[in-house]
């Protein structure tokens, strides 16, 4: 009895050991099919990542066009001492890069909606431009609202910024 039982204790350790083994062999195969999958996928968002960058191409304005006389005309209205000069600054500026997103292919019903759909990178200066827009949100739909110039002005500065990176001015 001793023997029989001598013998499956032997069995059942040599038993572990394989099934140790055969755990550790499948762990590696599984790690390295994780790890492949992983770099996979990375290589394929970065590509799409570039694929996007390069559809969306910024609308080339001739120095003295439209674009650049809006543009003129937005600095004439911050330069003024007059709130609601600041105030149409604002918007006009809005327009402008709202234009000039959606001509950049920037899809979305409103400006808000386009900023929305920007995939991060596409623009360098997206959270300026958010701010921007949302001081002009301000304006329109508060007609109590009181915009101090360096608000103003800053916000200008952020329109201007994403004017020259989409290179509308």
């Amino acid at each position: 009895m001793a023997q029989l039982i001598n013998f499956f204790d032997a069995n059942i350790a040599e038993i572990l050991i394989r099934l140790k083994l055969t755990s550790v062999i499948f762990s590696v195969i599984f790690f390295a099919i994780a790890f492949y999958f992983i770099y996979e996928f990375r290589k394929l968002s970065r590509f799409k990542l570039l694929k996007a960058k390069s559809l969306i191409r910024p609308p080339k304005a001739a120095y003295g066009g439209a674009s650049q006389s809006r543009w003129e005309e937005v600095v004439r209205h911050i330069e003024s001492s007059s709130e609601a000069e600041w105030k149409l600054a604002l918007i006009e500026a809005d327009k402008l890069v709202d234009n000039l997103l959606k001509s950049a292919g920037f899809t979305g019903d409103t400006m808000g909606e386009r900023l929305t759909n920007v995939e991060k990178g596409q623009l360098a200066n997206l959270e300026g431009l958010w701010e921007a827009h949302k001081i002009r949100n301000k304006i329109v739909h508060d007609v109590n609202y009181f915009l101090r110039y360096g608000e103003a002005k800053r916000a200008v500065e952020l329109y201007e910024k994403i004017l020259e990176e989409l290179g509308g001015i």
